[in-house]
């Protein structure tokens, strides 16, 4: 499952994967039916090495993803960055959506700039009440 291109180098003398997820399993329950997302799956990724996860619709691939990122909390398994266990989201990891925007009405670069300028009202304990008066 991991990719690392011919001559890569990394910094990274540890051999320490920078993410790891470990025998991960993940299962969606409702009235009608219990779902099996993902049953036992491990990956690691080391520093510079870039991976591509496909599969058929609802395999489980946003699922994994939402456990690496810190989103997705009910799971079997252990999910580790540089080492330290996942317990929520933080600015090292981060999801892509597949849908374009969050806010339909704002581009992807508008929706990245919502939640930079998001965090920056919050730094300063002034969250913004309106997106109107914002310059997209």
């Amino acid at each position: 499952m991991v990719a690392t291109p011919a001559g890569a180098t990394t910094t990274d003398r540890s051999g320490q994967p920078l993410l790891s997820l470990q025998s991960i399993s993940k299962r969606f329950h409702t009235r009608r039916q219990d779902t099996l997302a993902l049953d036992s799956v491990s990956l690691d990724v080391r520093p510079r090495e870039f991976i591509c996860i496909v599969g058929p619709s609802g395999c489980g691939k946003s699922t994994l993803l939402n456990i690496a990122a810190g989103i997705d909390h009910a799971y079997d398994g252990q999910a580790l960055f540089e080492g330290v266990p996942i317990k929520g989201t933080a600015r090292e990891r981060a999801v892509v959506f597949q849908e374009p925007a969050l806010f339909p009405w704002l581009n992807v670069r508008a929706n990245v700039e919502f939640g930079l300028k998001c965090a920056a009202c919050q730094s300063r304990s002034a969250a913004p009440s309106s997106t109107s008066s914002w310059r997209w």
